[in-house]
């Protein structure tokens, strides 16, 4: 297992800094930049259609963003893989945007990229945040979610209700196409549950909303290449036991990469406030031990951090304190060293 981060931008501050704390590998931007991309406490709300398919990779490009990570001893392994408003609600030019897709993952394959993650939502409710001010352990400023506040919106102009029939027929359509072409790449593709994990926001339908659709997703196509982004702060938020579903689905290598946060659940999907690794209702010491067990070599990303005083730029204190959690867990997890954990939790 390596301790992974997602990469906004390539300069060298950034590099240094994850070299620094002890990240391993990262999930690299598609195009050259070196502009400092802010991640805020609270996600701005999706109000609009999803997007077309952004520009095309290059590969030239994409290999200089590999080399200039590989130069500070991190390695690429992951990219965001796009998904464009056709494939996602089964519009005209669905088929052009597939061709699109199936070139990226070929580039992707060729540049030495192994994991091309992406979501199959149409309509984040990212509209349900909120902030809990100084509320977290020692002052720290929490994000919080409650699907009341958003469960009686209307749907969206030029968008409509979009029900999970419909959802599941155009996830079904894009992995029949897709999933061939990342065998044959050696590519895994790999789905991140919806997130806020509610079943519908304004009249469209949330496809991988909980563990029974995470099934029907992984039986759609019997493949490591359709894979999955598992989250333990989303599984916890599900009221799940966020080992138990580790086990299930790492023994059958179906997991390829990792989010690993922790949230305090109030009302299963519904409610729910994020916190730091160690103050949620998920054990992250059973959580860690259950991936080494199932022998899972992918990344392991902190993915969200409570903010601190001063901090809410770059997030640099809580990335060096979740970073550090990870680093202990996985390093005494795969030692089997218990009496040793203890202490850092």
């Amino acid at each position: 297992m390596k301790i992974c981060k997602a990469l906004g931008n390539i300069d060298e501050n950034s590099l240094r800094f994850y070299q620094q704390i002890g990240v391993e590998q990262v999930n690299i931007p598609p195009s050259i930049n070196s502009d400092l991309k802010l991640r805020p406490l609270i996600p701005p709300a999706q109000k609009e259609p999803p997007l077309p398919m952004p520009k095309k990779w290059n590969k030239d490009e994409l290999n200089c963003i590999c080399d200039q990570v590989r130069s500070f001893n991190l390695d690429p392994t992951e990219i965001e893989l796009p998904i464009s408003r056709s494939i996602l609600l089964g519009e005209e030019g669905r088929l052009a945007d597939l061709e699109d897709v199936i070139e990226r993952i070929h580039i992707a394959s060729q540049v030495g990229l192994s994991v091309l993650t992406y979501n199959f939502t149409a309509l984040r409710a990212s509209e349900g945040y909120s902030a809990r001010i100084g509320e977290g352990r020692g002052g720290t400023d929490l994000r919080d979610f409650d699907y009341s506040r958003i469960k009686k919106l209307s749907p969206i102009k030029d968008l409509g209700e979009k029900p999970s029939t419909v959802m599941w027929e155009n996830l079904k359509f894009f992995l029949e196409i897709v999933v061939p072409e990342a065998e044959i790449a050696g590519i895994r593709l790999a789905l991140h549950p919806n997130d806020p994990p509610v079943p519908v926001y304004r009249g469209v339908a949330q496809p991988v909303w909980n563990a029974a659709s995470v099934e029907k997703l992984l039986k759609l196509m019997d493949s490591p290449a359709n894979s999955l982004f598992f989250d333990t702060g989303v599984a916890t938020e599900w009221g799940e036991n966020v080992p138990d579903l580790i086990r299930k689905w790492g023994n059958r290598d179906r997991i390829s990469s990792v989010h690993f946060r922790n949230v305090r659940t109030e009302v299963p999907h519904y409610r729910y406030v994020e916190t730091f690794i160690d103050d949620g209702d998920c054990d992250p010491l059973q959580c860690m031990l259950e991936l080494a067990k199932t022998g899972y070599k992918g990344g392991i990303d902190p993915d969200h951090t409570p903010s601190f005083d001063k901090d809410y730029n770059e997030g640099k204190i809580g990335w060096t304190l979740a970073v550090t959690q990870l680093r202990t867990l996985r390093d005494l997890s795969i030692e089997k060293n218990y009496s040793k954990i203890i202490p850092y939790l």
